[in-house]
């Protein structure tokens, strides 16, 4: 059985649960009768959840393993996300924050999984592992594109998904080989249950800080700022967001083969440039097959983002476990990936979608100036290759 397997299909799973949910929001939101500064009050509560889930996240993978946390999580989430659709207001936000804490425990086992294979194999799939979520993104996002077309319902499109997530995720409980584990530390008496971030893992995250916002908004506002600006038709707005994760998934499936060829810095760079791009031009010019090539180039800008941090992090000797180094990291990264964009939603409101999206361009500079820090720079204790 290919060692990627495992990893790819839990990503793709992840991927699509939540990508599924997001490209619903407009239907979502037009039910619960909100404006989209209450729903980005309400999509807050996912960073509410990943700082409940953070502390123990780490915990729970090394008492668990990582292959079970990855399975338990991908059903709890697969019966979740349909009723996030049908639930008043306050249950919705409830709800999410619920869902943002289950999700919490899935990323750190996920990169545990793809980073222990690594380890123990010597062949680098994290890159590639990464790359299925954004080949589950590119599925879900254009299911959700012709499902909407035809008129179905949210609840009936997220029950379909989450059924075959729950029979995919215990295709994972069965496929996913111990040997997976084999970078863990499982001695629950050293697991810490609150791990704070350390200046390195701090420096990490700064460094792919501002990139992470604008992947954020791509998906908490991206498809809202398709249906604005570029189509209203849902199957064409679902199509062009495609784009997005057609740009990010070819990126991440030749990310192991780019990382071999170019230095992270490099990449990290040209990542910037990539996104800057993209977002100059889909703010500026609103034909649609503009839109397209700006989409791509912003989710190929983005791709390297999360798998550098990982790599970097993994890389550093701790006293932490990896387990707990990635839950400090993911603390900090998804709190900007899940806690910052909502807050766009009130610009979007009061000074229209694309202001959101003018606003959250300077933070491309961030990830450009902070380039150096992938290779090591101001990090302590980072083993090189």
């Amino acid at each position: 059985m290919p060692i990627l397997a495992p990893p790819a299909l839990i990503f793709f799973c992840n991927s699509i649960l939540f990508i599924s949910l997001f490209t619903r929001l407009p239907a979502i939101q037009t039910a619960m009768q909100v404006n989209k500064a209450t729903l980005g009050l309400a999509l807050l509560g996912g960073a509410l959840g990943t700082v409940l889930a953070l502390p123990v996240a780490g915990k729970v993978n090394n008492w668990l393993s990582p292959r079970r946390t990855a399975a338990f999580s991908l059903i709890i989430l697969a019966l979740v996300t349909p009723l996030l659709s049908v639930v008043p207001y306050i249950g919705f936000v409830g709800g999410f924050i619920f869902f943002a804490f289950i999700r919490t425990m899935l990323e750190v086992a996920q990169n545990m999984i793809s980073t222990g294979i690594e380890q123990s194999t010597g062949v680098k799939v994290l890159s590639r592992s990464h790359g299925f979520w954004s080949v589950g993104l590119l599925f879900g996002t254009v299911t959700s594109g012709w499902v909407a077309g035809q008129g179905a319902t949210p609840f009936q499109h997220l029950c379909g998904v989450g059924f075959f997530v729950i029979v995919s995720a215990l295709v994972v409980l069965r496929i996913t080989p111990d040997v997976a584990n084999d970078s863990l530390d499982l001695s629950a008496a050293r697991a810490q249950i609150f791990v704070r971030p350390t200046r390195a893992i701090l420096l990490v995250a700064l460094m792919l800080f501002g990139l992470a916002i604008i992947e954020g908004a791509i998906y908490d506002w991206g498809i809202f700022l398709i249906r604005e600006r570029i189509t209203t038709d849902p199957a064409r707005a679902g199509l062009l967001f495609a784009f997005f994760t057609i740009g990010m998934g070819i990126t991440r499936l030749i990310g192991d083969w780019l990382r071999e060829l170019f230095r992270p810095s490099l990449l990290l760079r040209a990542s910037a440039l990539a996104v800057a791009a993209g977002l100059a031009l889909i703010l500026n010019f609103e034909q649609q097959w503009v839109a397209a090539i700006a989409l791509a180039l912003i989710g190929s800008g983005v791709a390297f983002n999360y798998p550098l941090a990982v790599s970097t992090v993994v890389s550093m000797r701790s006293t932490n476990t990896p387990a707990e180094n990635l839950a400090a990291l993911s603390l900090v990264m998804l709190v900007a990936t899940i806690g910052i964009p909502p807050l766009l939603g009130t610009i979007a409101e009061f000074h229209g979608i694309a202001a959101s999206f003018v606003v959250i361009l300077p933070f491309t500079a961030l990830a450009f100036a902070m380039a150096p820090v992938s290779e090591g720079s101001g990090l302590v204790g980072t083993k090189q290759d």
